[in-house]
């Protein structure tokens, strides 16, 4: 709950620094001191992919750090709107981080011509880099410093470059791309947080990229591909059979999203070599669209109208085809704007972001966050104006308090076994 209250913050102070330097120039000295002390530290997310190299013999590393256009502070210019920022990516072969095996420096300058895209979460930049190195553990220091603000910020992880050449058969990690056009070979990433690849429309193909390694040329490589969720009803499940005839071959595998409901999903590739396998998986999330595409998306939008209709109307909107049911769905929703489709929209899209929200950040083993004590809360009644979170107590169980000021009202919530399942124990007024 912390970072989304700074995120609001942060998107305000953005844009009241826009608005002051609007006619300024670039010159960073005329935003005052306590504004500047105000900002936050610039996000980004940092994925590691490790391929074989040509020979096999060695692990290549793809190192990409993606950043989102609202996450960057821009400074009004002659020409536009400007973010310069630095990233340094430095690799290490020890924990302790003193032996240094590469290190590279970007420097990168971002010019946009409309003050609209300096707040966007639908742009992004990406920075890769890439090199070889011998198997092994290896850690990773990714620095990010904004040139605008002065402020910067680090992430470090561990991962292990693959030896290739031990087994009869080896996939790599998976990377996940769209094709510019349908003309061109260009790739452009699908965005990254925290190596979860986010899917905006799921009618674009979404490629995966992988290499297979493969020590007997003469038996047939079988793929086994699966996409599953535990918070969505739908599968992705195929098989494809083909020989390899080279050492090392790298594959892109087109993935058809328009079946599978919004959720996050886990993408495993399998290859098989007569008794011998190999896996690779990664995660991808599907966003969801303004309104329900397929049937499954639509069972999953109505689950969560359970906490603000009845059970009648519930089982209305779950009888019928495909399309009497879509349509009783956005009469739903038109209905409680009393026919306003405008005011019903955006109650639509605030409803299900607190959907979404929960399912990130309140699932429970299997549960889906929207099923859980803080996610009916949260969906009810939103974001709380404040949290009391004692999730690190040693001397009691964890457990959140939740204020609504507004409201005047407070709920307390118990993990009373530890295990991150927080159960509504107490309901009151403030």
């Amino acid at each position: 709950m912390k970072s989304m209250n700074q995120k609001k913050l942060y998107s305000y102070l953005t844009l009241l620094l826009a608005l002051l330097l609007m006619g300024c120039g670039p010159e960073f000295h005329l935003i005052s001191a306590d504004m500047k002390n105000s900002l936050l530290p610039p996000k980004f997310s940092f994925t590691v992919i490790n391929t074989p190299s040509e020979n096999g013999s060695q692990s290549k590393g793809i190192f990409t750090a993606s950043l989102r256009y609202d996450d960057l502070v821009f400074v009004k210019t002659d020409s536009g709107y400007l973010a310069h920022y630095q990233i340094s990516l430095n690799i290490f072969s020890d924990e302790k981080l003193t032996h240094l095996s590469y290190s590279k420096i970007f420097e990168k300058h971002i010019l946009v011509r409309d003050y609209s895209q300096t707040n966007s979460t639908a742009l992004f930049d990406k920075t890769e880099g890439v090199i070889t190195l011998p198997p092994g553990i290896y850690y990773v220091v990714m620095k990010l410093y904004d040139f605008n603000t002065g402020y910067s910020s680090e992430r470090v992880i561990n991962h292990t470059f693959k030896d290739y050449s031990k087994d009869r058969i080896a996939i790599s990690d998976i990377k996940l791309y769209y094709l510019s056009d349908s003309n061109s070979a260009n790739k452009s990433a699908a965005y990254l947080e925290n190596n979860v690849a986010i899917i905006r429309n799921r009618f674009r193909t979404l490629y995966s990229e992988f290499a297979i390694v493969s020590r007997d040329t003469s038996l047939p490589i079988t793929l086994s591909v699966s996409a599953m969720s535990s918070e969505a009803p739908t599968k992705l499940d195929t098989t494809v059979t083909f020989r390899q005839n080279v050492l090392v071959h790298n594959y892109k595998l087109g993935l058809n999203l328009s079946e599978l409901a919004p959720g996050r999903y886990i993408l495993r590739i399998t290859a098989h070599l007569d008794n011998s396998q190999s896996s690779s998986e990664t995660n991808f999330f599907i966003e969801r669209g303004r309104i329900p595409t397929v049937p499954a998306e639509l069972d999953q939008a109505i689950g969560p109208l359970r906490y603000i209709t009845t059970s009648t109307e519930i089982d209305s909107l779950m009888s019928g085809s495909f399309p009497v049911r879509q349509k009783k769905f956005l009469e739903f929703w038109i209905e409680r704007a009393h026919g306003d489709t405008t005011l019903a929209d955006a109650m639509r899209n605030e409803f299900y972001k607190r959907v979404d929200f929960t399912n990130e950040r309140f699932r429970y083993s299997i549960t889906p966050g929207w099923q859980t004590d803080r996610g009916r809360i949260y969906i009810i009644y939103g974001p709380p104006d404040q949290v009391e979170d004692n999730s690190q107590s040693f001397n009691s169980p964890p457990y959140q308090v939740w204020y609504y000021y507004s409201l005047k009202l407070r709920f307390v919530f118990l993990d009373e076994f530890r295990v991150g399942d927080y159960r509504l124990v107490e309901m009151s007024g403030i």
